[in-house]
């Protein structure tokens, strides 16, 4: 009788012990899905760290558009000051 109850009460703490293993599984399964949400993230990140890069570059290129345009700029107001000062001695030339 008592072999048939030590029996039972082992059947017992197996079942138990399966439960936990079951469970133990069902957590390793959840970290490595945590895994691979960080993977993922990471990933995410080198992809916008690479397109901060890209912004980074574009505004460069653009403050040297923005000083070539300044130095077009200066050469047409020196242009049109050339003409201004050879209008004015002109017009002074016409009136003497």
């Amino acid at each position: 009788m008592a072999s048939a109850e030590l029996l039972k009460m082992t059947h017992i703490v197996d079942g138990k012990v399966m439960g936990v293993d079951d469970r133990v599984r069902s957590v390793a399964g959840q970290v490595q899905d945590v895994r691979d949400d960080v993977e993922n993230v990471h990933c995410d990140v080198q992809d916008i760290r690479g397109d901060v890069q890209d912004v980074r570059f574009d505004v460069q290129d653009f403050r040297v558009d923005m000083q070539d345009a300044r130095g077009d700029l200066r050469d047409v107001s020196n242009t049109v000051q050339d003409v201004d000062d050879k209008l004015d001695q002109a017009s002074r030339s016409s009136s003497i």
